[in-house]
């Protein structure tokens, strides 16, 4: 035990001679700039911060306006909706404008000429979308911009807009659509605030579709900028991106356009069948039916407007009415081919009509059989006499009412099928018509251009 604590005794006393190290010697860094352990990005940010609001404008003189050059980058159409008219758009907002509080000489920063700092921390333009279809909530990105040592500033904020956009469809689908992007400031007028079209350094359109994606259903034709001015009571500055869209027809071609010729097809069809088969008005009807349906499909695609019908709904209505005249003619050739059901015999007129006139290019070889018909039927039944000695009367009567019979049901037989043909012309020639002129002529008066639109100011009706 007294050696344990002679033991702690002998530590405690040589931990009192163990030499601590000396402070530092501070007199070393007199006449040293100890700023230089800090970056020169942050000395140069604390500097341009210093004293700085972002609540007022980049100017010492409250007189002067602020300039802002404004461009556009489209990158991707997500939609286009016809039936709420709105255009989804993806876009790079580019606006350069010039901070008269910020400047400093780049030797003084380590040849330092460009910072990128938080939009949050420098003033920024209020620059909106006029014409947005949502709320104004939703701004633009909280990307950082570019500051250049002269105080020029540089921001594009990426941007998913949605702009309402007057859709025409009295063409469609071979429309062609323009969409207009207003741009503008929210608060300050023309005496605060001034908005000009940039101009690229590389003399490209200040709405360059250089990054742009193509898209599916459009394309872009052309696009083009103006600037406007709006307002009543005080004048705001405004920048307009006009977009010219053409749609592209192969979706709607084959998922519509061709469908609805094969149906027409059908429909001439209805007149080869004979009238014994029973099947000519349910033909007509299932075809019928199926223009019901796709004239559905498109209503659920198009605007609820009554301002103009679209094209294809006008075609689709075209083929349905040649449809319906087909089941009704289809009916009028039914008639006549159970005509002698009645024993009525043809009315003079359908006869001269149909042996005279169309029979020479409808039916030569029907004509021959009835005019043979005909004079068995005039002529009556040949007997010779010894058939007169054979045959009772009445035996002969009746055998003379049935061949008399017959034949009418030959002759309204031939009839119906001379109106058959007749009417098949007929429906070919105005299926083939109606598709001609709707589908091929009028597109053509459907293409527009930006010439025909030299100032913006009325776009609306455009």
């Amino acid at each position: 035990m007294i050696f344990f604590l002679f033991s702690i005794f002998s530590i405690v006393q040589s931990s009192d001679s163990i030499d601590l190290p000396l402070p530092p010697d501070l007199s070393v860094l007199e006449g040293m700039d100890v700023t230089l352990a800090i970056p020169d990005e942050q000395r140069l940010f604390k500097h341009i911060l210093q004293n700085y609001d972002t609540s007022v404008r980049p100017v010492f003189n409250a007189a002067k306006v602020v300039n802002i050059s404004l461009g556009l980058t489209l990158t991707h159409i997500f939609n286009i909706n016809e039936k709420s008219q709105v255009l989804s758009l993806n876009v790079w907002v580019e606006q350069l404008w010039h901070d008269e509080r910020i400047k400093w000489d780049p030797k003084d920063f380590g040849n330092v000429s460009k910072l990128t700092v938080g939009v949050n921390y420098v003033w920024t333009p209020d620059i909106v979308l006029y014409n947005n279809a949502q709320d104004f909530s939703r701004g633009f990105v909280d990307t950082n911009l570019h500051i250049m040592s002269d105080g020029s500033m540089q921001w594009a904020p990426p941007v998913k807009i949605y702009s309402i956009c007057r859709m025409k469809t009295d063409f469609f689908p071979f429309d062609d659509q323009f969409c207009f992007l207003e741009f503008g400031s929210w608060i300050y007028d023309i005496s605060q605030m001034d908005l000009t079209v940039l101009e690229r350094y590389d003399g490209k359109d200040p709405f360059t579709i250089d990054s742009f994606t193509e898209n599916g259903e459009w394309e872009i034709v052309a696009n083009k900028t103006q600037k406007l001015m709006r307002g009543r009571n005080s004048v705001y500055p405004t920048i307009v991106f006009a977009l010219h869209l053409r749609r592209r027809i192969l979706y709607f071609l084959y998922n519509i356009i061709v469908p609805c010729i094969m149906l027409s097809i059908l429909t001439m069809m209805q007149f080869m069948l004979p009238c014994e088969s029973g099947e000519k008005i349910t033909l007509g009807l299932t075809v019928l039916l199926a223009y019901s349906v796709f004239s559905f499909n498109i209503a659920e695609s198009m605007p609820e407007t009554s301002d103009s019908i679209p094209l294809i709904a006008i075609y689709i209505m075209a083929i349905m009415a040649i449809s319906a005249l087909s089941v009704c003619l289809s009916v009028c050739v039914l008639n006549m081919r159970h005509g002698a059901d009645n024993l009525s015999k043809v009315p003079a007129f359908l006869d001269f009509v149909a042996f005279k006139v169309l029979a020479k290019f409808f039916g030569d070889d029907l004509q021959n059989l009835a005019n043979e018909k005909t004079s068995k039927i005039n002529g009556g039944f040949r007997k010779d006499d010894y058939n007169r000695e054979m045959i009772s009367h009445s035996l002969l009567a009746r055998i003379e009412q049935e061949d008399e019979i017959e034949s009418l049901s030959q002759h309204w037989s031939h009839l119906s099928q001379i109106f058959d043909r007749f009417f098949f012309f007929c429906i070919f020639f105005i299926t083939v018509a109606t598709s001609v002129i709707l589908l091929i002529i009028c597109p053509m008066f459907s293409e527009r251009n930006f010439n025909e639109l030299t100032d913006f100011s009325d776009y609306s009706n455009f």
